[in-house]
């Protein structure tokens, strides 16, 4: 039965295509479908012009990426925050140098000034060679011949040096020793203050000798006491060092080694550790977690920059004002 549709309308469209070129004289089109001619039951398929001319669609332009900077501002607490330096074997270092710090307080006071001494004495050296370098710096960039003289290198070891000594002979000897460091230290800065090095000179001696001389002092008054302070200050560096070392904000070290200088005052509130007894330590041992992040601030802040040079120096930051804060704390409760 005929359903009255044409099988095939290509033969259609194709006499009728030749029949309109025949009227009009144009040539006759090949044999074969037109291109817009599409098989029954399809759509045509419209070629892409861009593609077809081998020209690219161009992108839209993408808007600039807004990063923020993440350069501290100047004299915030962000810029004196160093993070810790995690080249070469610093966790040896680090339990070494807690090792040798309570071997020296559990020797006795003798020992304890020696140690603290050479300490303080280094990081004098480092300060001043810090503000006014030595060295000439060589074409590629390495040290080059010395400039100047290392004279106020050795005068700030040996002034610095000079005070745990004394401390560690009698209260009274290291206070004085102190107050006649500062000013000689003071008086020869401003006398040669033309003369680069000499500038720094109090500074480089002041700040290790208060702190070096307050953990002798401390040592002195009882071994529990040495022990309380060296073992808070060891965990608070440790806390910061580990806690810094893979975290993008450098205030997340100090809180962290804050928590462990709380960890070594619960245990010692708990002993009661003389000559404090569970309410005193408890509140010393709050004063050094709070002063240890306030030293590293202060030893930045006395430094050329947060990150110059400075090893023995950093090791005793923290120490800056919670040793004679904690002196303090043991003088009031009569040690």
């Amino acid at each position: 039965m005929a359903t009255g549709r044409i099988a095939d309308p290509q033969p259609v469209r194709r006499r009728r295509r030749i029949e309109a070129e025949a009227s009009s004289g144009a040539a006759p089109a090949p044999d074969g479908p037109a291109p817009n001619d599409a098989p029954t039951g399809e759509y045509p398929v419209v070629a892409n012009q861009a593609v077809a001319s081998g020209q690219a669609t161009p992108a839209a332009p993408s808007k600039p990426a807004t990063s923020q900077s993440t350069t501290p501002k100047p004299g915030s607490l962000r810029s004196l925050a160093v993070s810790p330096d995690i080249s070469g074997p610093r966790v040896r270092l680090g339990v070494l140098w807690f090792l040798l710090a309570m071997a020296a307080a559990t020797a006795g006071r003798a020992w304890s000034a020696a140690f603290w001494a050479l300490v303080a004495g280094k990081a004098a050296l480092e300060i001043v060679a810090a503000w006014h370098p030595h060295h000439r710096l060589a074409v590629d960039g390495s040290e080059g011949p010395v400039v100047g003289s290392r004279l106020p290198e050795l005068v700030a070891f040996l002034f610095a040096a000079s005070v745990p000594v004394a401390a560690g002979w009698g209260t009274g000897t290291g206070g004085v020793v102190l107050i006649a460091v500062s000013l000689v230290s003071l008086g020869v800065a401003l006398g040669f203050r033309s003369r680069g090095g000499w500038v720094a000179l109090p500074v480089g001696v002041i700040l290790p000798a208060i702190a070096a001389g307050a953990v002798v002092m401390v040592v002195r008054s009882g071994l529990w006491a040495g022990i309380f302070l060296i073992a808070a200050v060891s965990m608070f560096d440790a806390g910061s060092f580990l806690a810094g070392a893979e975290s993008s904000s450098r205030l997340e070290g100090p809180v962290v080694g804050g928590v462990g200088a709380l960890a070594v005052t619960f245990t010692m509130a708990v002993f009661q550790a003389p000559p404090f007894d569970t309410l005193s330590a408890a509140v010393t041992g709050v004063v050094v977690a709070v002063s240890c992040p306030i030293g590293q601030f202060v030893a930045s802040a006395f430094l050329p920059s947060p990150g110059a040079r400075a090893p023995a120096f950093r090791r005793m930051d923290a120490y800056l004002l919670a040793a004679p804060l904690f002196l303090a704390s043991v003088w009031m409760q009569g040690g």
